[in-house]
């Protein structure tokens, strides 16, 4: 005799579930949707492999970790290398100063002067011109006059050999092993006398 009335409140919780998991589905596939157009927007714009090198290739590589330059310690050894479209090759030497490579007569293809004034400007200048790493600036009397005090023979070591000091750095041989230790002597002399 009694029937039972649903109501509209209890109509829409029975369909909540159903209807919460189809909202569920149709935002998960337009979230899927979106990913994909995303990702082939991203990478659709590029041709892989079609013009472009390929990357891997052993010449791609060799071409990324290839040096920016070369480091030449004897002129004779120089790579040639063109000077503008249509120029006459030259030769390109470096002098090697403290690890680093910095131009000087003698990488501009001139041959180095000999004695002490030739050694100095091709190996020597470049740290003991602006006083890089604690060297004695050439002309300075205040910084070598201790080191003169020494006497040639500790300073000949020290060019030579190499020191390392609460004073600054010098590299053996400026940096460049291939100079003769006659030659550093000479660069020493040169030097020495710039300050007397």
């Amino acid at each position: 005799m009694s029937q039972s009335h649903h109501t509209p409140t209890e109509e829409g919780n029975a369909a909540y579930p159903v209807k919460m998991a189809i909202a569920v589905t149709v935002g998960a596939f337009a979230l899927i949707i979106c990913i994909i157009l995303l990702a082939q927007y991203a990478v659709g714009s590029h041709t892989v492999g079609a013009t472009a090198e390929k990357a891997n290739a052993p010449e791609a590589i060799a071409k990324r970790i290839a040096p920016v330059t070369e480091l030449v310690v004897d002129a004779s050894k120089a790579p040639t290398a063109t000077v503008a479209p249509g120029a006459a090759p030259a030769k390109v030497a470096a002098a090697a100063i403290v690890a680093m490579a910095i131009p000087t007569a003698a990488s501009a293809g001139a041959p180095v002067a000999a004695g002490g004034e030739g050694v100095y400007k091709a190996a020597c200048v470049a740290c003991h011109g602006a006083g890089i790493a604690g060297a004695p600036k050439t002309g300075d009397k205040a910084a070598w006059s201790a080191r003169i005090a020494q006497g040639k023979p500790t300073l000949y070591t020290h060019a030579i050999v190499g020191y390392q000091g609460k004073g600054g750095v010098m590299p053996a041989k400026g940096g460049n092993a291939s100079l003769p230790d006659a030659d550093v002597k000479l660069a020493v002399d040169y030097m020495i006398s710039l300050v007397k």
